[in-house]
């Protein structure tokens, strides 16, 4: 099986709902508490989509610091906020180094999470967040390579048009662009701290 191939099926494993452990595999298996290390690191595919910023952003462009970037929505009534939240903390436990991070949220309902909404919304946890409209076309090329999953559903009980079903992990990327830790959802804020200030002794 290609090497990307089963990457993705361990990082399904992994991230389905954040309480699966991951199967033997180019991702060996550390504490779930602690992150799952990705070992050897994964150079990620550029992309480029409308972002928070007022203009299109590449993932590229933001090389030279770590970058911890999470998939959700701004409709999404639980997860998402309740990790952008983490995410502030984060940055709050690394003290002036919480500067050195940056927090990219990649929405998968681009239909309403428009750079504009997107904006407003992170402006409400840190002003340093940066949004990315994601479109499906991208989000099916790019998402093999973070286990990516997604769909939109219509629950009963719920005047919301539709809801989307999506993997909650974080993905810390390091300076160069390649994927160290990914870490389940519920993760302390310290030990997520603690693997940014590994990438970022580094240099």
């Amino acid at each position: 099986m290609h090497r990307l191939g089963l990457f993705s099926i361990v990082l399904i494993l992994v991230l389905l709902g954040g309480c699966a452990r991951p199967a033997a595999g180019p991702a060996p298996e550390s504490s779930m508490e602690q992150g799952t290390r990705i070992e050897p690191p994964v150079q990620l595919s550029d992309f480029t989509l409308p972002s928070s910023l007022g203009r299109d952003l590449s993932l590229s462009e933001l090389r030279g610091k770590p970058v911890a970037l999470f998939f959700g929505y701004t409709f999404c009534p639980d997860v998402c906020p309740m990790t952008l939240s983490e995410l502030k903390r984060v940055k709050a436990e690394l003290g002036a180094d919480g500067e050195r991070l940056q927090v990219v949220f990649v929405s998968v309902d681009g239909a309403r999470d428009t750079p504009e909404v997107l904006a407003r919304h992170l402006s409400a946890f840190d002003p340093d967040f940066i949004g990315l409209q994601g479109d499906d076309a991208t989000l099916r090329r790019i998402g093999p390579e973070y286990g990516l999953y997604y769909k939109r559903n219509t629950p009963e009980g719920t005047s919301a048009a539709y809801l989307v079903d999506h993997s909650s992990a974080t993905y810390l990327i390091d300076a160069e662009g390649r994927l160290r830790i990914v870490y389940s959802f519920g993760t302390s804020p310290e030990i997520i701290a603690a693997g940014v200030r590994e990438l970022l002794k580094e240099g």
